[in-house]
């Protein structure tokens, strides 16, 4: 007996038969139930931030005369709550006696593109806020995006090893304050401490993802515990040093995020006191318990994170929904991931260095020696112009992405790609083309050498929250 289930594809649907025994997981079923939005988000961002964890109340850090500054999430984390987060900050500073011509917006994009006027407007602060803050085109703007390139100030190193580079505004603003938002990652459990990745300059950046702290196997699952994950290990060490450096600390005020990007609660405060509350209440949200598979199958979108999924240095991002496991791995030794996809070939214009990367990454031995050609990347002026003056995102970012295919290399046996494909294209990153679902599928039972093999399918794993596996 089979079932029909109907899976994510590219811009579109795809049905697909699998055996009665598969357990298909969904958002808002019994085994992952839905997560309940806070019916006042506002009024939970004023409580937050006049009764902080591990800091005063922002009302009493502010002083007349300040410079503040105030970074945000930028487009890439998906969340509205900077709409309204913000506005509650500036009133908050306000009446504290800081005057609005003092404050500074700067949209915290680390090693992404920089956000476009028009997205800055429309997407991520809402045109009141936006207008606010830039009053008209080409005139002064008291917006702008950090540049891990230039502009930053250089701190030392931490405890672990890492230089400590980031954006001036940390030093010469009298307060930081960074709107932030707490969902699941695939590397280090949740989002949250924006500013270490955020504001970090190239030199913290290359440490951060460096391929012995972002590419081995240990980092590659959904702990947010430093002390099994050195990614989380050494975000947090970078952080301690640079409040060390300037002084002060920073003032957190984020939001946790749950389906269609809505604030579940709110939170203000220092870090790492603040994640000690934070990450807990996101486990009993996000956190789902499931055994071992065999098999793992799930359908990926046209639109990911950093392009679309036409661009075959996005195939590591197929991999996520393994990197999203605790305890043990999601697939058992010898599993296989199965993904819907579509990869054409096609990368966008905000990629340019992607192209080179990846000619590059089939010249390499393994992914170390691919990591060793970083500087080239950072010092290309090309790509360095395409990103500070238009919209590309930064040179390195083609190491850190277009490398991420090797995640499959390590969470699975075999990987195998279905749709509207260029085989090549997937057989040259270690993965195995298929033309329907149907052959995908006897390959990977072949290959886990079983003819009923335990079988998991997240139909809509990139459209809804996404679980973290609890896996026994």
């Amino acid at each position: 007996m089979s079932q029909t289930v109907r899976m994510r594809y590219s811009t579109a649907w795809m049905d697909i038969q699998l055996p009665d025994s598969a357990t298909v997981l969904t958002y808002g079923s019994e085994a992952f139930p839905e997560i309940p939005v806070h019916p006042d988000p506002q009024a939970a961002v004023r409580e937050a931030i006049r009764s902080p964890i591990g800091a005063p109340p922002l009302a009493d850090l502010a002083k007349p005369g300040q410079h503040v500054a105030i970074a945000f999430d930028d487009s890439f984390k998906a969340t509205d709550a900077n709409r309204y987060v913000i506005p509650i900050i500036v009133d908050e500073l306000i009446a504290a006696g800081v005057r609005e011509e003092d404050i500074e917006l700067v949209a915290a994009v680390g090693g992404h593109r920089k956000c476009m006027p028009l997205e800055l407007r429309d997407e991520i602060l809402g045109p009141d806020l936006y207008h606010r803050f830039y009053p008209f085109e080409g005139g002064p703007s008291q917006i702008r995006n950090h540049d891990c390139t230039e502009g930053n100030v250089y701190f030392g190193v931490s405890d672990l090893g890492d230089h400590v580079e980031y954006d001036r505004i940390v030093q010469e603003a009298d307060l930081v304050i960074y709107a932030g938002s707490i969902k699941p990652l695939g590397f280090g459990g949740y989002s949250g401490q924006g500013v270490s990745i955020g504001l970090a300059g190239a030199r913290t950046l290359d440490c951060l993802h460096s391929h012995s702290v972002y590419k081995t196997r240990e980092v590659l699952n959904g702990e947010c515990d430093p002390e099994k994950n050195i990614y989380r290990a050494h975000k947090l060490a970078v952080h301690r040093k640079l409040e060390e450096a300037i002084g002060k600390r920073i003032f957190y005020v984020d939001t946790l995020m749950g389906p269609g990007h809505q604030t579940v609660k709110a939170y203000a405060g220092y870090v790492p006191e603040l994640e000690a509350v934070q990450y807990p209440d996101a486990d009993e949200l996000f956190v789902i318990d499931v055994p071992q598979y065999d098999i793992v199958v799930n359908g990926v979108p046209h639109d990911l994170s950093y392009d679309t999924s036409d661009n075959p240095g996005t195939l590591g991002v197929h991999s996520q929904i393994l990197r999203m496991a605790r305890e043990k791995p999601l697939l058992r030794e010898g599993g296989v991931l199965i993904s819907l996809g579509q990869v054409r070939g096609i990368i966008s214009k905000h990629r340019p260095a992607d192209h080179e990367a990846l000619q590059l990454l089939r010249d390499c031995y393994d992914l170390e020696e691919f990591f060793e050609h970083s500087d080239y990347f950072w010092n290309h002026p090309e790509y360095l112009r395409a990103y500070r003056y238009h919209y590309a995102f930064s040179p390195k970012h083609s190491i850190f992405m277009c490398g991420d295919a090797a995640h499959h290399w390590k969470l699975t046996r075999r990987s195998i790609v279905v749709g509207d494909i260029v085989p090549g294209l997937i057989r040259e990153h270690g993965l195995t083309p298929a033309r329907r679902f149907d052959e995908a599928l006897a390959i990977a039972c072949d290959t886990v050498g079983k003819a009923n093999p335990d079988i998991l399918v997240l139909p809509r794993f990139f459209d809804d929250p996404r679980p973290v596996f609890r896996v026994s």
